[in-house]
């Protein structure tokens, strides 16, 4: 049962991966060059953390986020991406972690903001891109959770902000 639960986690893995890759050159072909692509968001309250499953990549949690629109701030699209993606409407954010470079260089760079200004209700009914979404304690976060974002909540554990190096 465990080999088929890291079986599922590379192969997650491995489509997160293309599907980063696809994405950053989409971006690269048809819209205008851009430092920050992607963004996440840490929503936390009293001691958890929420995280999403997507479609393409159901072996594996991660934090909510996504892409920066060409006419968004990095900050309104954690805010967009946390609407989408988990239901919550963020007041306000609350500071950054850090900016990390991705796997394609130094212009795949994907930002992490931290919030626990947030209200409205989880989404609980699957949609077109996430199949499901989860609350978990930040002492016990889950088996299958990505290694990049384990150690980016990590790092807000630990009080790190502002951090740059890689994804």
């Amino acid at each position: 049962m465990r080999l088929i639960g890291r079986t599922a986690m590379s192969l997650s893995l491995i489509c997160i991966s293309l599907a980063h890759a696809g994405r950053y050159i989409l971006r690269r072909v048809f819209q205008e060059q851009r430092d920050v692509h992607g963004v996440r968001i840490i929503l936390t309250r009293k001691g958890k953390v929420v995280l999403v499953r997507h479609w393409y990549a159901p072996g594996i949690w991660t934090l909510p986020g996504g892409g920066v629109e060409p006419y968004e701030s990095d900050e309104t699209a954690a805010i967009r991406e946390a609407r989408e993606e988990v239901g919550y409407t963020v007041n306000s954010l609350e500071g950054e972690v850090g900016t990390y470079e991705g796997i394609m260089g130094k212009h795949d760079v994907v930002k992490v903001f931290y919030t626990s200004d947030y209200e409205g209700g989880l989404k609980v009914v699957p949609d077109w891109e996430i199949q499901k979404r989860g609350i978990f304690d930040l002492d016990n976060l889950p088996e299958t959770l990505s290694p990049a974002n384990r150690t980016r909540i990590q790092s807000f554990i630990n009080g790190v902000r502002g951090e740059r190096g890689k994804w």
